[in-house]
């Protein structure tokens, strides 16, 4: 995917158009989403628009991990994305929902009809910190809101390069052996398939939550 990323420094359509708000453009997603997201959280940028699907029914899912995160990194920095998703089941939505909300989530390999009962659904449930994690010594705590209800995991930090490539932002190819590696993580939901590929999906929490819906 060669897709040119839009930034602004606010995310109001009548502030767009105010000279100094547009920042650009990125070429594509970076390919250090990490180092490239905080850089641009330092330059204030509040708005990225991504103007083709990510598209899920890939069979290989490079691309689509690319932008997927991109999309994490800016949500946990809290950066609003104007992006689209393509899935194969809009029904299984609630594994992302803790990414900023699409403006649409089309069906299919060709579909272009949006499914608005996700949209609505996900734009409902969303909030910051809905799944994100934070690093100690040798572990690893998430707390995960997608599902509804609040669940609380505390990991011991693998080892393993897969892993770290994970952590690092880096998509990692979908073997048999990354997989044994990474059975749990996979069947918490912690880590996403798209197409050959696997990424970690809950991002780092920045800002420890302290509202009291925010367990």
């Amino acid at each position: 995917m060669t897709t040119e990323l839009t930034l602004w420094k606010d995310r109001d359509p009548a502030a767009m158009r105010l000279p100094g708000i547009y920042c650009g453009a990125l070429d594509g997603p970076p390919d250090n989403p990490v180092h490239a997201v905080g850089q641009l959280a330092s330059e204030g940028v509040q708005f990225v628009r991504v103007p083709e699907p990510v598209d899920l029914t890939d069979p290989d899912g490079a691309s689509a991990v690319a932008v997927l995160l991109l999309v994490r990194e800016l949500t946990g920095h809290g950066i609003a994305v104007d992006w689209t998703l393509r899935m194969a089941d809009p029904a299984r939505w609630q594994a992302l929902s803790h990414l900023y909300p699409p403006a649409a989530v089309l069906r299919g390999a060709t579909g272009e009809e949006n499914d608005a009962s996700v949209v609505t659904a996900w734009r409902g449930s969303f909030h910051i910190a809905k799944c994100g994690y934070r690093r100690g010594p040798g572990f690893l705590e998430i707390r995960d809101h997608r599902w509804g209800s609040f669940r609380r995991l505390v990991v011991n930090a693998p080892r393993s390069t897969a892993f770290q490539r994970l952590l690092d932002g880096v998509p990692v190819v979908a073997t048999a052996s990354t997989e044994r590696v990474l059975e749990r993580h996979l069947r918490e939901n912690l880590v996403h398939r798209a197409g050959r590929h696997v990424w970690w999906t809950p991002y780092r929490l920045r800002r420890w939550p302290l509202s009291t819906t925010i367990p």
